[in-house]
Formats: C-alpha cells, structure tokens, sequence
C-alpha cells in the first residue's frame, strides 16, 4: 500500500495564503481553492499564525468580512447600553402622559 505524499509549502506561500485570507472578503474555502490547498489546511496556517502572534503580543490586522470576537462583544455592550436608556426614556414619557392625563394640561 502506497502512502500519499503531502506536498511542502514555502514559508512565503503559507505566509501568503494566511495574509490574503486575513485581508480578503472572500471565504476561506475560495481563497483555499484559489491557492490549490485543502480549506482544513488554510485554517490551521491560520490558526498557528494567530498563536505565533498573539504570544508575541502583536496586534492581528483583520480586515476581512468577519469581525473581531471583541468587536461584537463591544457591539452588544453598546446597543444594550442604548436600549436600557430607550426603555428608560419611555417609561419617562409613559409617566408624564398619565400625569398629564390625570391633572390636565
């Protein structure tokens, strides 16, 4: 039985392939195609290239279609933060109409 050789990368080919899916709107699965690897395989270039990074300290530039985890969780925090102050705001103008209601204008 014959094993099946796995082809080697250059360092600069990976390092393209990650920048490019990293910089890119397009799915990894495309950009997977387009550089003539496996998506699994794209991912994991990826994956270590974020570790490498992240134990150095440098910032990761993602300017691709997806945001950041910390991005989204911002997002949240803020249009929570907005729609407690809108529910607030309301409950406020509810109050004032039953005032008014009741005492007259």
């Amino acid at each position: 039985m014959k094993f099946k050789h796995s082809p080697r990368y250059t360092e600069a080919f990976i390092r393209e392939a990650v920048q490019a899916s990293l910089s890119s709107p397009q799915t990894q699965v495309s950009l997977a195609a387009r550089f003539g690897v496996h998506p699994n395989t794209l991912s994991r270039w990826r994956k270590e290239w974020v570790m490498e990074n992240n134990a150095r300290g440098q910032a990761l530039p993602n300017t691709g279609p997806e945001k950041s985890v910390q991005e989204l969780e911002r997002e949240v925090k803020r249009l929570k933060k907005q729609l407690k102050r809108a529910q607030l705001e309301n409950d406020i103008l509810k109050k004032a109409d039953e005032y008014f209601i009741r005492h007259g204008k």
